[in-house]
């Protein structure tokens, strides 16, 4: 990976984890519930938890059965991971995305990846590697950032309510300066392109989510209602074959 993209996960590692409590943030709720129904029971399975960050759901999957193995190339996440988040069924590695993976081939019954595809500068050989390192059937189950909104601003009415985005240069790659914890990385790229990388890995998409907010949910955080609208992830599930 990129030493810059790297660099800034490093730099904004313990306000980013301070801040972004996993199992009370209103978005991760979102996309989390997606993301366990597609991987359905995981006990006793093999996972790869790719990017795993500060380790918060490495450990969700360890303590529901799980063997997992949880990567990430920010030492300074892995060792928050390790302090906060340990497990016996849990080890933590640090592993460059972007880079050959140094497992065997057909190891892993599962890999997921949460939130953390459009962090890294380059995803085809990554995608290669899911499909390696995946026994045959396996499945990838991986969530991002809604690529079509997620960079495009809310459009206003007069009395300040969010009533709709102005979608421009969706096709256009490129990489933009994001602030919410510190300054990171965010690399976008069309939907087709990650697409076009599951099919050249020779895996097929076999579920398509675009989560929005459960009616619970909204009823504890009425003002993000918005969310309900325009969907600000995708979680997609996609199996080796």
């Amino acid at each position: 990976m990129r030493t810059d993209s790297i660099n800034h996960w490093d730099i904004v590692a313990e306000k980013y984890c301070a801040e972004n409590r996993q199992e009370k943030n209103f978005h991760s709720q979102i996309y989390l519930a997606a993301v366990n129904e597609l991987l359905g029971s995981v006990n006793g399975k093999r996972i790869l938890d790719a990017g795993c960050g500060d380790g918060f759901f490495s450990l969700e999957l360890a303590q529901k059965g799980a063997l997992v193995t949880a990567i990430d190339g920010s030492d300074a996440m892995l060792n928050i991971a390790k302090r906060k988040h340990a497990h016996d069924n849990l080890q933590y590695l640090n592993m460059d995305l972007t880079k050959k993976l140094t497992f065997e081939d057909k190891f892993f019954d599962i890999v997921v990846a949460n939130m953390s595809l459009m962090d890294i500068p380059e995803i085809e050989l990554f995608i290669f590697e899911v499909s390696r390192v995946l026994k045959k059937p396996g499945i990838f189950v991986f969530s991002i950032t809604h690529p079509c909104f997620f960079l495009s601003d809310w459009e206003e009415d007069e009395n300040k309510t969010k009533m709709y985005k102005k979608i421009e240069n969706y096709l256009d790659e490129r990489v933009e300066e994001l602030n919410f914890w510190g300054k990171t990385l965010h690399y976008h790229r069309p939907l087709s392109k990650y697409m076009a990388a599951i099919e050249r890995a020779k895996m097929c998409v076999n579920s398509f989510r675009e989560p929005v907010p459960s009616k619970e949910l909204i009823d504890l955080y009425p003002e993000q209602e918005y969310h309900y609208r325009i969907p600000s992830f995708l979680v997609i599930r996609a199996k080796s074959i």
